[in-house]
């Protein structure tokens, strides 16, 4: 549907046309990454802004070898995230979409 939609628009407009497709930012976690980096990162991609962002890392590859390390580190951040009042300063994530 993008596609049609901006071919149409540039052919009868002269305006430059932006589109937002709404992608699946994936993150690629190789297997020599640094876990826990790689998991922070993952946890902020996901996470941020609610989750309302077009670059969200709603997807995430992560290399046979390390993904059971992976998968522990990114539940020892989840587990730490404190969900409540956005207003209070404790908080570290209101209401997710």
């Amino acid at each position: 549907v993008g596609k049609i939609v901006h071919k149409t628009s540039t052919a009868t407009n002269l305006k430059r046309v932006s589109l937002e497709l709404g992608g699946k930012s994936p993150l690629i976690i190789c297997e020599d990454a640094d876990l826990d980096q790689a998991a922070q990162v993952a946890h902020k991609a996901l996470y941020f802004n609610a989750a309302q962002c077009c670059c969200a890392g709603s997807r995430t590859f992560v290399h046979s070898k390390i993904y059971d390390q992976f998968v522990a580190k990114c539940v020892e951040y989840a587990n730490k995230r404190i969900v409540g009042d956005p207003y209070d300063k404790n908080t570290g994530q209101g209401p997710q979409i």
